[in-house]
């Protein structure tokens, strides 16, 4: 007996907690270090680059000491350049010579030197520059390479087959040829970045599952309070590891999220303009909120520079900044996304940039699950375990670390079904009929419900509750909280609530200033126009040409000779433009704009008969000066020659010109002035963008419906039994979070096997407690939560097209909300016991904070790989 006291208090030392904590964190420490040395370090050299044009589909043969040149334009810094080459015999010998010169001034900035035999041919040959190049905005280079052979073979050098859009012409020995030299610039290098964002990451890990050590074995930190820290530690580490856009669809809850926040500026902003109605295709940013590398959506090493250079950026838009975007959001339902608007909504009003507000409105959402995921285990009469765990998942992580809608559904499901089942089968009878817990009970029933339908029968778990434990009138409030969740879920999950939290849109008032149009069969007239809309040399023959038909591309044509003074624009700049116009990249106003309102045009005009003139031969491909419209012009003294814009394009002979077309009009950027290359690289952005997002055709619009399904039985049977052999594993991964991001980033099997074990431990119950719940209560618990998951399947089945092999889009995160639930009812009870349920605890959670680690170093590793 003296032994056992004596080792009891061995084991109760103050200094024994810390020491083990210490042990954690040094071995840990002691891993990212090695781990950094063997598969880190060796990637420090990883390069970012950009090609000017990668079209190599042509050649030319380079002789001796011939010189092949590109002028280019480059904003960022340069550190090598990579050019494309073909062997049009054997392999040449003897040395290239690369010289880079500024295209405007000549002065040579870098050069570089390489040997021919290593030239591998139909990949981009890379030549080191022998100092760096600071880049500058819009700076012009000449890129010129000349072969000095030692033997008779010859390169032959890739450029595209004519001109590249945007780009000049490749010239050899000073003439032209007609394609633009493909090129590959170098312009960032990772370096020793990637050492201190990786050894961070780890070292702020293993500091977790250090006190997690701590507090288990000291007995200090009760679990609740436990799963919040963690959470919120973790939490904040995936969100650096897996930076905005790179979740699950995070793009579309991103847009949706920033569209609710311009809402509330827009709600509370002085401008005239309204918001209104804004539909799911469309959504709303800051002029400013834009960021290509964060928008990739593939991390890569450079998104998470990117990401902490810019985290603590600030703009000078104004809080009611809004720029509408061509791309997707989720829904019409804003519930789910009130914490990260508001988060972004705050950014906005602190100025803060794009990156910060990303930042904020994942914070919230994580903030929000921490807190409820948290509350859910303190209130859990059994089963905390699992609900630790559960809350502790990297997918779960992963999901509560992002802008999703599933971060705040995630947690309103884990504390309804702790709240639930304290109030059906709690000891406590009393504690049900507290106000603050009755309160909670039915507010995050009735706030899961619409978050996602296929929820519904989680929420209607609260039947179980027996009316003692409700208090009076509990059939009342039982009847109540139905009627509200399914009638929420319907409304809400049916776009009715149009303009929720906002304004409605405030209608428009326009007046139509009636004009005497000029006859535009008039040839004779045409020598008589102003000086200011047209070329410097006239061509009365291409003035008709343009004017006569009504055309997207003759509207564009009319946008270069009377806005640019250009006769010849490329048919490749053409055909860009008019493309935008017919996809509803631009619209015919945004674009006139960026040719009559330029930097270098805006301020050319003296009078309201100068913008009249252009104006109205762009968009009405006739003359309102000539006609002596004095009333049109005059607007010029009201608001200058943008007010005069915007009566030519209101007129009603102008809308009807494009409805003709299928356009509408449109309306003007505020930015002015509008830079024409701006414009193009947003509209290549939406194309990107656009791209990216999936797009229904004719053999996809056909679906399993409920009419299909019943008439083809079989084929749906078939159909399940497909998806289940060949994405088993899929679902399995994706349910723990063994394939995160896109499910593009893969842990390996043995961390999804051990989370699995975790959970399995997580679910085993206490020796001598009572099993709950029991009897029929256990049975219609196990019932909601499987028709949750054959209603997530059946809402897969009915997207699924007839043609494909397997469901689509089914994801073992589906499960997530009820996977508490299913482990408490569903698992045997007879299989194993716990001896001890705080010991328990703190194993489990010790197991799981060292598991995070690994697996935070393993996202890294994979990320790294890329």
């Amino acid at each position: 007996m003296p032994d056992v006291r004596r080792t009891n208090k061995l084991i109760r030392k103050p200094g024994k907690p810390l020491l083990w904590a210490v042990v954690t964190l040094v071995v840990l420490v002691a891993v990212s270090l090695l781990v950094w040395l063997a598969m880190v370090r060796p990637e420090l050299g990883k390069g970012r680059s950009q090609t000017i044009s990668d079209d190599y589909s042509a050649s030319t043969i380079l002789a001796d000491g011939q010189t092949a040149s590109q002028i280019f334009t480059f904003d960022e810094d340069l550190l090598a350049i990579g050019v494309e080459f073909y062997l049009p015999g054997d392999q040449p010998s003897g040395e290239l010579e690369l010289v880079l010169t500024d295209a405007d001034t000549g002065e040579e900035l870098a050069r570089s030197t390489g040997v021919m035999d290593y030239i591998v041919p139909d990949q981009y040959t890379v030549l080191g520059l022998d100092r760096e190049v600071q880049g500058s905005a819009g700076r012009r280079y000449c890129l010129s390479l000349t072969p000095h052979y030692a033997n008779g073979n010859l390169l032959a050098l890739g450029h595209s087959s004519g001109v590249a859009l945007w780009q000049d012409p490749m010239t050899v020995d000073g003439s032209p040829v007609d394609g633009t030299m493909a090129v590959q610039i170098t312009y960032q290098r990772i370096g020793g970045y990637l050492t201190r964002f990786f050894l961070l990451i780890c070292g702020f890990a293993a500091l977790l599952a250090a006190f997690t050590v701590w507090a288990v074995l000291s007995r200090k930190v009760r679990l609740p309070r436990l799963v919040f820290v963690l959470v919120l530690g973790l939490g904040v580490l995936y969100s650096f590891v897996l930076p905005p856009y790179a979740a699950p669809d995070e793009k579309y809850h991103i847009n949706q999220s920033f569209t609710l926040a311009c809402r509330w500026a827009n709600f509370f902003s002085d401008d005239e303009w309204q918001m209104g109605h804004v539909p799911t295709t469309t959504s709303f940013r800051r002029e400013t909120d834009v960021n290509p590398t964060l928008q990739d959506e593939n991390t890569t090493v450079f998104t998470w520079e990117e990401f902490t250079d810019t985290l603590f950026t600030t703009t000078d838009a104004p809080y009611d900044s809004h720029q509408e975007y061509a791309e997707l959001q989720t829904d019409q339902n804003p519930l789910l996304y009130l914490a990260s608007g508001a988060a972004v909504f705050v950014a906005y009003l602190f100025h803060l940039g794009f990156t910060p507000a990303l930042a904020l409105g994942r914070l919230a959402n994580l903030l929000l699950f921490a807190a409820l995921a948290s509350y859910a285990v303190k209130v859990a009469p059994f089963g905390k375990r699992v609900f630790a765990a559960v809350a502790l998942l990297p997918m779960t992580l992963h999901l509560a670390a992002s802008f999703s809608r599933d971060a705040p559904l995630l947690g309103l499901c884990f504390a309804f079904t702790a709240l639930v089942l304290d109030a059906a089968f709690g000891a406590d009878r009393a504690k049900a009929l507290r106000p603050a817990r009755l309160a909670a009970l039915l507010i995050t029933g009735v706030l899961l419900a619409p978050g996602k339908m296929v929820y519904l029968p989680l929420a209607a778990l609260l039947l179980l509750v027996p009316n003692l434990r409700l208090g009076r009138h509990a059939k009342v409030k039982k009847a109540g909280y139905l009627a509200l969740c399914v009638a929420l879920a319907l409304v809400l999950n049916s776009g009715m609530l149009e303009g929720f939290l906002g304004s409605n849109s405030a209608a428009e008032e326009s007046t139509t200033v009636a004009a005497t149009t000029a006859d535009t069969t008039a040839m004779d007239s045409l020598s008589v126009r102003g000086e200011k809309a047209r070329p410097a040399e006239p061509d009365q023959q291409y003035e008709w040409v343009i004017r006569e038909d009504n055309t997207l591309e003759n509207f564009v044509r009319r946008l270069y000779y009377f806005g640019a003074d250009e006769r010849n624009p490329a048919q490749s700049e053409i055909d860009f433009w008019v493309q935008a116009l017919e996809e509803k990249d631009v619209t015919p106003v945004v674009l006139g704009q960026a040719f009559l309102f330029s930097p270098d045009r805006i301020n050319t005009y003296q009078d309201g008969w100068d913008i009249l003139e252009q104006a109205s031969l762009i968009f009405l491909a006739q003359d309102l000066k000539e006609a002596g419209n004095e009333a049109l012009a005059a607007y010029y003294d009201e608001g200058g020659a943008a007010l005069v814009y915007k009566v030519v394009y209101s007129l009603d002979e102008c809308q009807t010109r494009f409805a003709e077309l299928g356009l509408e009009t449109g309306v003007m950027d505020d930015r002015m002035p509008l830079d024409r290359d701006t414009l193009a690289a947003e509209v290549q952005a939406a194309q990107a963008t656009r791209a990216t997002q999936s797009v229904t055709d004719e053999a996809d619009s056909v679906t399993y419906t409920p009419g299909y399904i019943l008439r083809h039985l079989s084929d749906t049977v078939l159909l399940l039994v497909r998806s289940a052999v060949e994405n088993g594993d899929h679902y399995l991964r994706t349910l723990v979070g063994g394939s995160l991001s896109y499910y593009t980033l893969d842990l390996a099997w043995g961390w999804v096997v051990v989370l699995y074990l975790l959970l399995f431990f997580a679910a085993l119950p206490a020796q001598d407690t009572r099993l709950l719940p029991d009897g029929s209560g256990r049975l219609w618990c196990a019932l909601a939560a499987l028709l949750c998951c054959l209603l997530a399947v059946a809402g897969c089945l009915l997207w699924t097209p007839t043609h494909y092999d397997t469901l689509y889009g089914l994801q073992g995160r589906y499960f997530l909300p009820v996977l508490p639930l299913l482990l408490l009812v569903c698992l045997p009870r007879k299989l194993a016991h716990i001896p001890d349920e705080e010991k328990a605890s703190g194993q489990l959670m010790t197991g799981l904070a060292l598991v995070q680690f690994g697996v935070l170093m393993n996202s890294m590793l994979a990320v790294i790989a890329r």
